[in-house]
């Protein structure tokens, strides 16, 4: 991952995790497009992960719970990745 491809990527996901905190309703469309982003990236699977739980849909008769969990889920996997891409930028300064 290059330095600019970890600074772009470290500043869809601050959107993303932040967006999942407040719980807005953009946050599925911020994770998808940090998710194309990181296509090819070493975080591209966890972003994926996450811009799918992000989207849904949950499965019928699932309650608030689950929607919780699913949201608390993306936001752990896009933090994850935020620090894979930290590291990898980190490790560029060297």
């Amino acid at each position: 991952m290059t330095p600019d491809e970890a600074v772009r990527l470290c500043a869809a996901l601050a959107q993303c995790e932040m967006a999942l905190v407040r719980r807005d309703a953009v946050a599925p469309a911020l994770l998808a497009q940090a998710a194309r982003h990181a296509e090819g990236l070493p975080p591209g699977p966890l972003v994926a992960a996450a811009a799918r739980l992000a989207r849904g849909p949950l499965p019928e008769g699932a309650g608030d719970d689950a929607a919780v969990a699913a949201r608390k889920a993306a936001q752990a996997l896009c933090r994850a990745a935020l620090q894979e891409a930290e590291a990898a930028l980190l490790g560029a300064a060297r």
